[in-house]
């Protein structure tokens, strides 16, 4: 399962390739159209506007400053009236741009929240689509991580930066053609300025990038201390144990760890940023001399003087802006490229496949089956065989870690044998389609879900959440042995199970797994039940009520270390470090005095007299 996923070195990856660069940005582009083309064409036309109007608004300055001159030294009231006409537009052209930029913000808030969602729903339905291997493979866990963490800021960051870019880069352009007219070498100045700091920023966004990715494991175990000192699953044995400050000492050094980190990189990059800072001005203010000194030469008029030296400010902060959006486009690619890498993960097919088998008399079969996980030397199952009849029960047998949970999601297809076969109705559970699959098999695991939903919800996951007859669901309880228990609701199916919440109520362990009993029986079309420590919770009354009307009428797999239970089995298999080293019925297995025998006895032992 290596190829599910990549490393963590791999996902700090670093700065992209020209082509990988734009290739993403378009990808990303394209997502936000697809996601609001209105909203989006809006924003472009905004821009645009936006960014024509500084330098519209610097001329004008300039034509109201030369305008008073002129109306200073004459009588006439047409230059008086042509100056106040300068100044009205030069007021107007400034509100109508800080109007603009007021309603671009807005539609930019609105176009952040829904392409956020839209990048949030593409995760998740690519989350649901994967395999149980890739979903339980660390690597592309680190990717689902990074992708979730910033899929409402990376994607709009990045266009959000492009439509910035585009509008300093048509800003500049304006502000070059009004410097280039009267002097080339101020237009220069203006980029020399600027490039300091967009080479400081552009080296510090791959660095940042690597930095925050590495250091996710850590971010993970803080998440997890914290869990441990604020939840109720974990405060019975903090507090009896008293381990809570030994928490809190190590949240604290993990602090203190990724703060002081932290710190430093900032630290280099704030003492950095200052000196080319300092750089940058001072090219600026040489600009601005040479400027007033030709002014006091008599050169240029006072408005030119007052324009240039508006044109170099405005040109020096166009170019720091676009300097700064492109190594925020840089930064940004790093985040959707493990976007889009998990966009690109390969999916399950679950719609393709066969519905039924050429051989519905044959049941279930394992031939030879082995499996591994990986990085594990030794396999969870090995070479395993046996025959499950329609309408037979089994048993399985064996200490914690001898594969048998695995064996379950084998036979459920989560998991695709290594080697080997398992046949249903003698076809490979590969060529079955995931939903035919489903219906055929009614499934309680172990560890099972408590879903913090109502308690109809709970139930109806076994039917994957559909809208189900209320008396289907509780002839499912019924089965369950929960019909008593949601009885005793306040609200019945609708209570919802969370004490987190108003109104919710919540449950002790014995009755969450009725509920999840109960989910395994909705499927009421399977003629297959496959039951991991279903009574693992249960106090003996129940379990022997469970044990003797629950099991009737289906092909069952009962998981149990509860010996007892399986008595009546018409095969037992036992499995011992992923082998099946025993088979037989009960009378069998004990005949044969094995390791079946010898866990029955050492059960049986103190109930035994004497």
């Amino acid at each position: 399962m290596s190829d599910t996923g990549t490393s963590e070195q791999d996902v700090a990856s670093p700065v992209p390739g020209l082509a990988t660069g734009a290739r993403h940005a378009w990808r990303t582009f394209s997502l936000t159209w697809k996601t609001s083309p209105g909203l989006t064409l809006l924003i472009g036309a905004l821009t645009l506007f936006v960014a024509l109007l500084p330098a519209l608004a610097l001329y004008l300055s300039k034509l109201v400053i030369d305008g008073v001159v002129t109306a200073m030294g004459s009588a006439s009231p047409a230059d008086r009236d042509l100056a106040l006409l300068w100044v009205t537009a030069e007021a107007a052209a400034l509100a109508v741009l800080l109007a603009a930029r007021r309603i671009l913000v807005f539609y930019k808030t609105r176009l952040h929240a829904e392409l956020g969602f839209a990048v949030t729903s593409i995760i998740l339905r690519k989350s649901a689509a994967l395999s149980l291997a890739q979903v339980e493979d660390a690597a592309v866990q680190q990717q689902l991580l990074l992708a979730r963490q910033y899929a409402a800021s990376r994607p709009y960051n990045l266009v959000n930066r492009l439509f910035d870019g585009a509008q300093q880069a048509l800003t500049l352009v304006s502000v070059a053609a009004l410097l280039w007219g009267f002097s080339p070498w101020l237009f220069v100045l203006v980029v020399a300025g600027g490039l300091p700091l967009f080479i400081g920023n552009l080296r510090f966004a791959g660095t940042a990038y690597r930095f925050y990715t590495g250091r996710s494991p850590q971010m993970r175990e803080r998440s997890y201390l914290e869990s441990l000192v604020t939840t109720e699953a974990a405060a019975r044995e903090r507090l009896h144990f008293g381990f809570g400050d030994e928490l809190l000492r190590r949240y604290g050094d993990l602090f203190k760890s990724l703060h002081g980190d932290d710190t430093a990189l900032h630290a280099r990059q704030a003492w950095i940023a200052a000196g080319l800072g300092v750089l940058s001005s001072a090219v600026f203010l040489g600009g601005k001399v040479w400027i007033v000194w030709v002014t006091i030469g008599g050169a240029i008029s006072l408005g030119q003087m007052t324009m240039l030296v508006g044109l170099l400010k405005q040109g020096q902060t166009n170019v720091s802006s676009l300097m700064a959006a492109f190594n925020g486009v840089v930064e940004d690619l790093l985040y959707v490229a493990n976007l889009f890498a998990v966009m690109e993960l390969p999916e399950e097919d679950r719609t393709s496949g066969a519905t039924a088998g050429p051989d519905p008399a044959d049941g279930l079969r394992f031939e030879n089956v082995s499996f591994s996980y990986p990085g594990r030397k030794r396999p969870a199952l090995d070479r395993v065989s046996f025959h499950l009849p329609h309408g037979a029960r089994l048993g399985i047998v064996g200490a914690n870690g001898s594969g048998k949970t695995t064996l379950v999601k084998l036979v459920t297809g989560l998991y695709t044998p290594d080697s080997g076969r398992v046949m249903l109705d003698g076809l490979d559970l590969r060529q079955w389609q995931r939903a035919a699959l489903s219906r055929r098999l009614g499934v309680m695991f172990q560890p099972f879900m408590n879903y913090k939903l109502s308690a109809r919800d709970n139930i109806a996951a076994g039917l994957a959440l559909a809208e189900t007859d209320e008396a289907r669901i509780m002839a499912a309880a019924r089965l369950g042995l929960a019909e008593e228990l949601i009885g005793e609701l306040p609200a019945g199916l609708d209570t919802r199970l969370s004490r987190h919440l108003i109104d919710g109520h919540d449950l002790s362990g014995g009755q969450w797994q009725r509920l999840a009993m109960a989910r395994a029986y909705l499927n009421d079309e399977a003629d297959i039940l496959i039951l991991d420590e279903p009574t693992a919770a249960m106090d003996p009354a129940a379990e022997a009520e469970f044990m003797q009307r629950a099991l009737n009428g289906k092909s069952v797999i009962l998981i149990s270390h509860r010996l007892s239970n399986l008595r009546d089995a018409d095969q037992i298999i036992v499995l011992d470090k992923g082998k099946l080293v025993e088979a037989g019925t009960h009378d069998a297995l004990m005949a044969l005095g094995g390791l079946y025998a010898r866990l029955f006895d050492s059960q049986a032992d103190p109930y035994r007299e004497g």
